[in-house]
């Protein structure tokens, strides 16, 4: 293997250098290696010769250029791939965490929370890959890696396209103990089922110890398989749940007809009655059992002559979400992630497979004048069949009991084919004056957009709606909702010291009218952390919102927020790997994750999250972070085509002025940056513009003392972005300065604060 290091090392020697081997296999050797384009670690596996005289090099990597299209959270990308002399190889991330197999054997049997969180990943994964024509064909511990406590499948490398009908190498490749009958016997006819048989076996090990089958040699595992008695987690754990446990001996079924016949029906299954603790001091949250309980209400189509109904339909969309939510035995899709196929036509597996939900609701409104006629039909997912549909004519003073009486139906419909599923809880109604509940959900349509004119238009809905029913707790909290996020200044237009005290009085009267409002203690919260600099009182808030609505994505955002503001960002990255559990295909999430994963170092992977990101709003300010994390990796040119891009489509945001500003002083370009300092001045006399912008700017710079009279100026203007001390881009070798030191004590958070959570509250210990 000396030899083999050496060979590569000089052969390699323009693009990668190679520091250490980090293991082998019986297909490859794997080096830590650097990659001097990019400035990165890099894994870099080599297929051995003797197996790659038998593959063929062409053929492998052929095949290796079809696992390079593969781009999921949950598969470890693929960087490079190419042929040295007779050496074959590719690049993936190089991953400080473990192995799967590592902590199998550190551990033994995981906990079962954990086993089942794992196995749903991999699932994901493989649903994601089959649906691209790929299988994996060799899933095993050893080729799953845990990156902050979140499964990645490794080694896509030895996948055949699906069909392709030719094996991709002349022997059998996998592990035995993990490999399915058909595959120990040569078949040529593999399918997507070899590999839920695969992750069948992992998941078994995972919650016992041992896999189901033992055996060094292919011969002793299928000795194995022909005289054990019939696998049963349970057998050797009790408590693991019957569900779980039936779900294992399907997918480990000897024939594939008897195992799922997707990856996403077995994450499906793996949906139990495991507690799950949502937050420190949290009630804990379950994890409904999701099989054919698991549901997806999907944007109501707005049929109305007047185009601007919409808000209607999605208002409606929202109250039977919220609604069937609170039935005991149905796990319910998340708003955001439903509302992402809003105005696209796919296949009803496809949708189900990306929510991961069996069933679906789907249906229209159209609304004319004081009469509305709502039509709902409930799907399967896997097959498209119509379970049941059902037509209404009402008047806009019974939308409330016309809510209800969808809910009960759907629940009616599902009790016949789910046991155990209970009775759709009454829509209580919000407010007795129909319109101001039209005014609230016209708010609320136009608020979610997020940009300053839309907020604006917003709280004029709220406010009316508050006019007619001073009572309507709904319509101050989305009021306090609105003025928040005109005050945080990524979103608005508005001065803190203006938006935010108007913020406080709303959210308190929504408190007030209904303390158990969870919206209302999420934006209580926000306002505590990014204008009152009271991280303790913003944990109480979400912590609290969180417990109110465990379904909920956007309080696991903020609550990540607020861990990565006081330093601990695997802790942040964790919760939000949690938030994207419940919303898979949000928008909010996907970039929020992205965010999470730069403040980790994770930078490949954040890229792929903001390219999601914009793919679902071209118009979106996450070209910012696009740019971000260009400028890290030394990708100039890249970063400036996704400023100038996004400034095309967004306009001279002060977000985007100061990456601009940041990329010109990293050139030298000094007097170029000062310009973008002069244009954010001028900027500032017809709109709110935070000092953090130049203070970034006059921190990259070098000019310290206009960056700490920038950041004190921050601090006079409540700025939200104060509260990212710890990471703000340009001030990094300000951070330990007496003055920046005091000032974040000032604040509450930064470079002193770290905030502890415990069982009842959170604290702030000092350094």
């Amino acid at each position: 293997m000396t030899d083999l290091f050496e060979r590569l090392s000089d052969a390699l020697a323009a693009r990668y250098r190679l520091e250490r081997k980090l293991g082998q296999g019986g297909m490859a050797v794997v080096y830590l290696a650097h990659d001097l384009k990019h400035d990165r670690a890099v894994a870099l596996k080599v297929l051995r010769p003797e197996l790659a005289a038998d593959v063929g090099p062409a053929r492998f990597l052929r095949e290796i250029q079809i696992a390079a299209r593969l781009h999921h959270p949950h598969i470890l990308p693929l960087y490079d791939s190419d042929q040295v002399d007779e050496l074959v190889y590719y690049a993936m991330p190089y991953i400080e965490g473990e192995s799967l197999r590592d902590r199998l054997a550190r551990e033994g049997p995981l906990p079962i929370s954990d086993a089942l969180r794992i196995a749903r990943e991999v699932a994901d994964a493989l649903q994601y890959a089959h649906a691209s024509q790929v299988m994996h064909r060799d899933i095993k511990p050893a080729n799953i890696l845990l990156d902050a406590g979140h499964a990645l499948v490794a080694d896509f490398g030895i996948a055949r396209a699906i069909g392709g009908g030719e094996a991709l190498t002349h022997q059998v490749i996998g592990t035995p103990t993990y490999m399915s009958p058909e595959q120990v016997d040569g078949s040529e006819f593999l399918d997507t089922r070899t590999d839920i048989y695969s992750l069948g076996c992992v998941l078994f090990e995972m919650l016992v110890g041992e896999p189901p089958f033992r055996g060094t040699t292919m011969t002793a595992v299928i000795a194995n398989r022909l005289i054990a008695p019939d696998p049963s987690p349970r057998r050797f754990r009790e408590l693991v749940p019957e569900s779980v446990d039936a779900a294992v001996r399907q997918a480990i079924a000897t024939l594939p007809a008897d195992r799922f016949s997707s990856a996403a029906q077995f994450a499906a299954a793996l949906e139990t009655q495991v507690p799950v603790s949502v937050v420190a001091g949290a009630a804990p949250a379950t994890a409904p059992d999701a099989g054919a309980s698991s549901i997806a209400v999907l944007p109501f189509e707005n049929m109305s002559p007047d185009r601007e109904n919409e808000y209607f339909s999605d208002g409606l969309t929202e109250e039977l979400t919220d609604a069937l939510s609170h039935v005991a035995g149905l796990r319910v899709a998340s708003r955001t992630s439903a509302f992402a196929f809003k105005g696209k036509v796919l296949d009803s597996r496809e949708i189900g497979a990306r929510l991961r939900v069996s069933l679906l609701v789907e249906g229209s409104v159209r609304k004319i004048g004081n009469r509305i006629r709502v039509t709902a039909q409930l799907i399967g997912a896997p097959d498209g069949y119509h379970l049941w549909s059902e037509s209404y004519d009402r008047t806009l003073t019974d939308v409330f009991a016309l809510q209800s009486e969808i809910a009960q139906a759907i629940v009616a419909a599902l009790s016949l084919r789910v046991p155990g599923i209970g009775g759709a809880p009454r829509i209580k109604a919000p407010t007795g004056v129909a319109e101001a509940y039209t005014l609230y959900l016209r708010g609320r349509y136009f608020a979610q957009k997020r940009d300053p004119e839309s907020l604006r238009v917003g709280l004029e809905y709220f406010e009316q709606a508050i006019e007619l029913d001073p009572g309507y707790a709904g319509a101050h909290a989305g009021a306090g909702e609105a003025w928040t996020m005109r005050g945080f200044e990524e979103f608005g237009d508005l001065p803190p010291t203006e938006a935010m005290p108007r913020a406080l009085l709303a959210v308190n009267r929504a408190l007030e009218l209904d303390p158990d409002l969870a919206e209302a203690h999420l934006y209580r919260g926000v306002i505590a952390l990014v204008f009152e600099y009271d991280p303790a009182g913003a944990a109480s808030r979400f912590t609290r919102a969180l417990a109110l609505a465990p379904l909920n994505p956007i309080p696991h955002l903020w609550y990540s927020i607020l861990l990565t503001c006081s330093g601990r960002i695997e802790e942040a990255l964790a919760r939000l790997f949690d938030a994207e559990r419940l919303d898979p295909v949000g928008y909010a999430t996907q970039w929020a994750l992205g965010r999470g994963l730069v403040f980790a170092g994770r930078l490949e992977e954040a890229l792929q999250r903001f390219k999601v990101v914009l793919e679902m709003n071209p118009d979106s300010l996450a070209v910012a972070w696009l740019a971000r994390v260009y400028l890290r990796t030394g990708q100039a040119e890249l970063a400036l085509a996704a400023l100038e891009k996004g400034i095309s489509r967004v306009g001279r945001h002060p977000v985007l002025l100061e990456l601009l500003g940041n990329y010109f002083a990293r050139l030298g370009r000094g007097d170029d940056a000062h310009q973008i300092l002069g244009e954010l001045e001028e900027l500032g006399r017809t709109r709110h513009v935070s000092k953090m912008h130049a203070a970034s700017i006059h921190g990259r710079l070098g000019e310290d003392d206009a960056a700490l009279r920038c950041l004190e100026e921050a601090a006079r203007q409540r700025s939200g972005y104060l509260v990212f001390g710890r990471v703000y881009a340009g001030l990094e070798h300000l951070r330990d300065t007496p003055h920046v030191r005091e000032l974040m004590q000032r604040v509450g958070l930064g470079a002193l604060g770290k905030v502890h959570c415990s069982d009842a509250t959170i604290t702030r210990e000092e350094r």
